[in-house]
């Protein structure tokens, strides 16, 4: 009896060991080397459309891991969110120069580049804003004595479905229009704004059942819940044989007492 117990004991031990195994090695790493403010917003966005996320700190930054059966759903949810967002270069970066001497090519092209991304950094800080994209046309002669041609924009914008960022689209064109120079004529013909809603979310929230810390799909459920009931029969099973072994063989019911005899004949 005693080794049985052993025996018992020892295989709750093993499924014990076996389940958190199979939780440590059952992540997908989706990113890494993100900055604290990256991952507290990729982390807080899986968190709420129900995903069981995890952040940890690596050598090169956060990193961010999901269940591996949950990381086709956490990425389409995150990139109807717009997340990671591009990293934007500020403009000192732009005009760092490399070299003694840039050509009037270079120097156009850090400029352009510069004002894009500080338009597209601030129109990323409006609310409702998943990502923005600007194009600049500056003044150019292409042949000597030619009138320049004007300036003008193109704003691509991505908004959060359901978000009132359409209504500011006006503010948006005027903004732009204050920001570049050589802009002319009219706000509504010289600066273009495409807005585009992102994905419903509504779909993208997955039926988790949380059990304590743990959030399990449906899909899993059965299979955690049998874990549990068979640790816990075993459970059982080895504090009545503990009980058993505190009492004389006498003091047994007549069924384990019978049950006894046929197996140890």
């Amino acid at each position: 009896m005693k080794t049985a117990l052993k025996l018992i004991i020892r295989s709750i031990g093993y499924l014990f060991l076996i389940g958190a195994l199979q939780a440590c090695s059952g992540n997908s790493q989706l990113f890494s080397g993100l900055s604290q403010e990256e991952g507290n917003e990729i982390y807080s966005s899986l968190l709420e459309a129900g995903i069981p996320v995890e952040k940890s700190l690596g050598k090169e930054g956060v990193i961010i891991s999901v269940p591996k059966q949950m990381s086709s759903d956490a990425l389409r949810i995150l990139q109807s969110q717009g997340l990671p967002r591009a990293k934007k270069t500020s403009m000192g970066e732009v005009f760092k120069k490399e070299s003694m001497i840039s050509s009037p090519l270079e120097e156009r092209a850090r400029y352009l580049y510069a004002l894009s991304q500080e338009l597209e950094e601030t129109l990323m800080s409006m609310d409702g804003v998943l990502s923005a994209r600007v194009h600049i046309v500056l003044p150019e002669r292409a042949n000597p004595g030619e009138v320049l041609s004007p300036s003008s924009a193109a704003v691509f914008v991505k908004y959060e479905n359901g978000s009132s960022f359409p209504a500011y689209v006006p503010r948006v064109r005027e903004l732009i229009f204050k920001s570049i120079p050589g802009i002319t004529g009219e706000v509504n013909t010289s600066i273009s704004v495409a807005a585009i809603p992102s994905e419903p979310r509504g779909d993208a929230c997955l039926p988790l059942l949380w059990y304590g810390p743990l959030a399990l799909s449906e899909e899993d459920r059965i299979y955690f819940l049998s874990i549990v009931y068979l640790i816990v029969a075993l459970w059982v099973l080895s504090l009545g044989i503990v009980w058993l072994q505190a009492k004389d063989e006498n003091e047994w019911p007549e069924v384990l007492r019978k049950l006894k005899l046929r197996i140890f004949k």
